[in-house]
């Protein structure tokens, strides 16, 4: 026994070596060419899971020293209101506290229903089969082949009002307000959910799990393009579980980057706090997807949904991933990149 119990110490400090050598490296890399590759954080995400999350928590004050705020956060205002760095404080604290955070007003129903109106009209959507996107024969909301369509990120910048939603200062200014540092947009989304009639598909993000993409720190601001309700799948969050070192979600993280069933959810964090986010379309709301969440497998109707996340720096696909943008921009995106020049860094202009 005294023999097992010092090769087992031995092997956690061997592991412990290599991990640290790992994160050294990565840094390094990261120092050198401003982002880290698929090693690093496939080592962040084992620390993660092992120290629940006190390793995130360092990179996070890490990130912050080496990026910090880029400008002072000016009064501004949005098509959901006017906004000063004490109104961003305090929804900052509220997602500190709950993980998300619900606007009272809406995104005009007019870019809505243009985003719609050229989804339904633009080829070539995608679905998550296996390790990667797939295309899909064809796009049918009506006759769905696959509980979730997905837009190419390429497609998604074609559209000029959601050029437009992007555009909006509210989004960037959050997110700085949030990480404490210079935020970087890392991706738009859009992707359209439907009743297949089958279980919770897990490439549709349809089981708990938590995020753990773009570390240390992000935000994903989602955008109902139409009414959602309890039945049409909406974004279901667990109030509270994104806290780093949370003593309840100790158990779970443990266990890695794996799907956790509703019953576990519930049994571990409280009923009461698995929250439907529900909303008429322009709904728009935040949250830190560290927290455990999930979509809602939908039982009538749709769920089409815009998505715009922001990110501190570690791994922005700057440098390996960049997408130009189109040649043609709306006059509002053109604003925004001059403004917000290093929160557009992923997305130069076309040649």
């Amino acid at each position: 026994m005294k023999y097992r119990n010092l090769r087992r110490g031995l092997g956690r400090a061997s592991d412990s070596l290599r991990s640290v050598s790992k994160v050294a490296r990565g840094m390094a890399t990261y120092l050198w060419r401003g982002e880290v590759g698929f090693d690093t954080w496939e080592e962040f995400l084992r620390l993660h899971c092992r120290t629940n999350g006190w390793s995130t928590e360092i990179l996070r004050r890490v990130a912050r020293r080496l990026k910090p705020p880029a400008a002072k956060i000016q009064p501004f205002t949005s098509i959901l209101g006017a906004f000063d760095s004490a109104k961003l404080n305090d929804i900052s604290e509220q997602i500190r506290r709950d993980g998300y955070y619900i606007f009272p007003n809406l995104v005009p129903q007019a870019i809505c229903s243009e985003i719609m109106e050229k989804a339904r009209s633009t080829e070539g959507w995608t679905r998550w089969h296996g390790e990667g996107y797939e295309t899909v024969p064809v796009f049918d909301p009506a006759h769905p082949i696959t509980p979730r369509y997905v837009m190419p990120e390429a497609k998604i910048w074609q559209i000029d009002a959601y050029q437009r939603l992007v555009a909006d200062p509210l989004f960037v200014n959050l997110s700085q307000s949030y990480f404490g540092g210079m935020p970087l947009l890392k991706d738009i989304s859009l992707w359209w959910s439907s009743v297949t009639g089958g279980p919770p598909d897990d490439d549709a993000a349809q089981l708990f799990h938590f995020d753990f993409e773009p570390i240390p720190i992000w935000l994903k601001f989602f955008v109902y393009l139409n009414d959602v309700t309890s039945t049409s799948g909406p974004h279901v969050f667990v109030k509270g579980s994104h806290r780093l070192r949370h003593e309840k979600a100790g158990a779970l993280i443990r266990r890695g980057y794996v799907r956790i069933s509703d019953e576990e959810i519930a049994a571990t964090f409280g009923k009461e706090n698995l929250i439907e986010l529900t909303g008429r379309a322009g709904t728009v709301f935040v949250a830190d997807t560290m927290g455990f969440h999930k979509g809602k497998l939908p039982e009538a109707g749709e769920r089409v949904v815009a998505q715009i996340q922001y990110a501190m720096p570690f791994f922005v696909p700057v440098r390996s991933n960049p997408l130009p943008l189109p040649r043609q921009l709306e006059p509002g995106l053109v604003a925004a990149r001059a403004a917000y020049p290093w929160a557009f860094a992923r997305y130069p202009l076309s040649t």
